[in-house]
């Protein structure tokens, strides 16, 4: 991973190191590593494309008291989001003409959006009540990374009267964008302890990733299997 889309989930490391260590102060029992896999459902929702996809997952933290584990997971949606949609790309027409001369003039186009979310890492602290009983209940907060592939492509369907097909507004154009997008993560999750070391935890979370102009939110829902040792 480049070392920009690190900083965020390091931070989060930070943070939630900090938080774990003044719990530990309290800690009642000794630091328990646990990992899990996961498969689950991930909702997109952004300005370009929207969507659902499964997604296969890993899981790896710490218990560092009876109320604060410390927590990292990957999950790697399965499926593409696309989006495919035709209009007016360009418009020959002069300056100051009418709505209906614009389309007349126009370059009617196909364009289709393709967006492959390779890795989704999230960072977090998950807060709970001490656990005595079967059923722990905790929230989950901190941030997440995603590293993202779009594909964007723009194919001309028709092409005015006496507009050059090889104008270079009108021929057929490709983009590939690769970039690194995300934000605060706030959920929840509830651990169904099989044994005292086997759990099954469904897990809710929403990923905020629409700082700026650009929209680009996630929903993961999650059903992991998680062992500590």
């Amino acid at each position: 991973m480049p070392r920009t889309a690190c900083r965020p989930v390091l931070i989060a490391f930070a943070i939630a190191g900090l938080t774990a260590g003044a719990a530990r102060a309290d800690a009642q029992s000794a630091i328990r590593p646990y990992v899990g896999a996961s498969i689950g459902s991930f909702n997109l929702d952004s300005d370009d494309v929207d969507g659902r996809t499964a997604t296969t997952g890993i899981v790896g933290g710490a218990t560092f008291s009876r109320y604060v584990d410390v927590e990292g997971e990957a999950v790697f949606p399965t499926g593409s989001f696309t989006r495919t949609y035709t209009g007016v790309s360009v418009s020959f027409a002069p300056q100051g003409s009418s709505r209906e001369e614009i389309e007349r003039q126009g370059v009617v186009s196909q364009f289709d959006w393709d967006r492959k979310i390779t890795s989704s890492i999230s960072a977090v602290v998950v807060i709970h009540p001490a656990v005595t009983a079967r059923v722990v209940p905790a929230l989950v907060a901190g941030v997440t990374n995603q590293r993202t592939r779009t594909i964007t492509k723009s194919t001309p369907l028709v092409i005015p009267v006496g507009v050059d097909p090889q104008h270079p507004s009108v021929v057929a154009r490709e983009e590939r964008h690769v970039r690194n997008m995300g934000g605060p993560t706030i959920g929840g999750q509830v651990a169904f302890l099989i044994t005292p070391r086997l759990a099954i935890v469904p897990d809710v979370r929403y990923d905020y990733g629409s700082i700026g102009d650009e929209i680009h939110n996630t929903l993961r829902a999650t059903v992991r299997t998680i062992w500590k040792f």
